[in-house]
């Protein structure tokens, strides 16, 4: 039998000799936002988080300490028409007296 190391974006089946690469359709961005305030009591309740395909806002969600400040935007289509892989990003919509740094999905 053959066998192949995963490859990120693909789904891979085996039959015989021959290994098909099929690229995957959905995918998942989560992050969590870390806060550098030293627990500040003015901190907000809620922020508010955007997810962007290809430089474009297409979901916000809320993020609060309930949820341990962790978000999670799920059933992404990992490519266009074309077969092209789209871009996400995550930012932070701007909070008071803060400033916000993105590394990865995760928001500092």
């Amino acid at each position: 039998t053959v066998k192949e190391k995963p490859v990120a974006g693909y789904k891979s089946e085996v039959k015989g000799y021959d290994i098909t690469n099929t690229k995957v359709a959905k995918m998942t961005v989560e992050g969590t936002k870390t806060w550098k305030d030293g627990n500040a009591t003015d901190r907000p309740a809620t922020i508010k988080v955007d997810l962007l395909q290809n430089g474009n806002a297409i979901e916000t969600q809320d993020v609060t300490a309930a949820n341990g400040w962790k978000y999670t935007f799920t059933n992404l289509e990992s490519y266009d028409a074309s077969g092209v892989a789209y871009i996400y990003t995550v930012k932070e919509q701007p909070v008071d007296g803060y400033k916000s740094e993105v590394h990865g999905y995760d928001i500092t």
